[in-house]
């Protein structure tokens, strides 16, 4: 059965070992271990050479005792935001913590730790359940680079679940937004800004008419963000600005939304910094894909009856935020987020509940259980 204190452990040692995006061979090599220990046999791929990281994506395969289930899919990412390197856990009335020091890490390793504590359940038990996939990815805080560059005829799962979002348990995301990035970089005119700034084309000025005309920004509607989060300019106190550069993040679920919304911005922005006489140029980066998965698929109806099961309430909600999970559903997976209580992630201040954490194992457990039921 579930142990409680042995997966608070387990999760207390995955937090302490360094796992910085792109380098997360330790964690790695730890998560392989602790598979072997169980009998179970991993494998790393090649993500880790394609993103330039020291490490691939972790892969194992159980065979389930009860051919008639669906194979099952379990995903959750190994890296965390730094600061990350030597976490050290306090535990207080019931809730994790750093010691203030570093992020705890629960972005993901709650999710992995589950996931590890349920297969043990599993064994431990004797419980009949299908064929279980898990697959443990790289890169996910710097854009999703382990979906990225998995290669993804190595799914073999029938539908899947992302261990990787807040809340409580037993919410349960079906659909993300699309993303769109847009690189901009405006070319002005240097000049001597005390002597001869009529000379010049101040870039940074050009910029701040563009963004002044943007049709909305922020929460734009309950589908659509925008929000213009880095800007880089000028050369001294002393120089009319040459050059400007900002970055545009957008998403919707909406796609064809977000593709109007990204012509708009895009000819607005060049539409006022030429009238100033400068020049722009913009790079789009379409990022993740939108997904939904219908409300009515298994993989999430078999989610809502586990949650049931445990006396937790279902949610059905929507994200703005993307995941590994987006891509993982443009491979044609069919694949939920599933809450796991992390919160204040990305931060000193991060804080995970041990009963979420005991609740976030038991949800899989029933879940793997469940399918076979069926």
């Amino acid at each position: 059965m579930l142990n409680k204190e042995r997966l608070i452990n387990e999760f207390t040692e995955l937090v302490s070992v360094p796992c910085p995006s792109k380098d997360e061979r330790q964690e790695a090599e730890l998560i392989m271990r602790k598979l072997k220990e169980l009998g179970i046999e991993a494998e790393m791929d090649d993500a880790g050479e394609k993103a330039g990281g020291t490490c691939g994506n972790v892969w194992a395969y159980i065979k389930g005792n009860y051919p008639q289930a669906p194979v099952l899919f379990f995903e959750a990412h190994m890296d965390s935001v730094a600061p990350t390197t030597g976490t050290k856990v306090v535990r207080k009335d019931g809730i994790l913590y750093s010691d203030g020091t570093t992020t705890l890490g629960g972005d993901d390793k709650v999710g992995i730790a589950a996931v590890l504590e349920a297969v043990k359940a599993l064994q431990e038990d004797n419980v009949p359940h299908g064929d279980i996939q898990l697959c443990f990815t790289i890169g996910e805080e710097i854009g999703c680079l382990g979906v990225v560059h998995m290669d993804k005829a190595r799914i073999k799962a029938d539908f899947g679940y992302c261990m990787d979002i807040g809340g409580d348990i037993g919410e349960i995301v079906y659909a993300a937004p699309k993303l769109y990035e847009l690189y901009i970089k405006i070319t002005g005119k240097a000049a001597h800004a005390g002597i001869a700034p009529e000379k010049g084309i101040n870039a940074i000025m050009l910029a701040a008419e563009a963004l002044h005309r943007l049709p909305a920004y922020g929460r734009i509607d309950e589908e659509t963000t925008l929000n213009v989060g880095v800007f880089h300019a000028g050369v001294g106190n002393n120089v009319v600005a040459p050059e400007a550069e900002f970055v545009v993040d957008m998403r919707s679920l909406n796609v064809t939304k977000l593709e109007q919304l990204k012509d708009e911005v895009c000819t607005v922005i060049t539409t006022a910094v030429e009238a100033g006489g400068g020049k722009v140029a913009i790079d789009v980066r379409e990022g993740c894909p939108a997904v939904a998965v219908n409300r009515n698929h298994k993989c999430i109806t078999l989610a809502q009856q586990a949650a049931e099961r445990m006396g937790r309430s279902s949610v059905l909600k929507t994200t703005g935020g993307c995941s590994d999970g987006n891509y993982l559903c443009g491979y044609g997976l069919p694949c939920a987020l599933l809450a796991t209580g992390m919160s204040n992630v990305h931060t000193t201040e991060e804080y995970l509940k041990e009963d979420d954490l005991f609740g976030t194992a038991q949800w899989v457990y029933e879940i793997i259980r469940l399918a076979a039921e069926e």
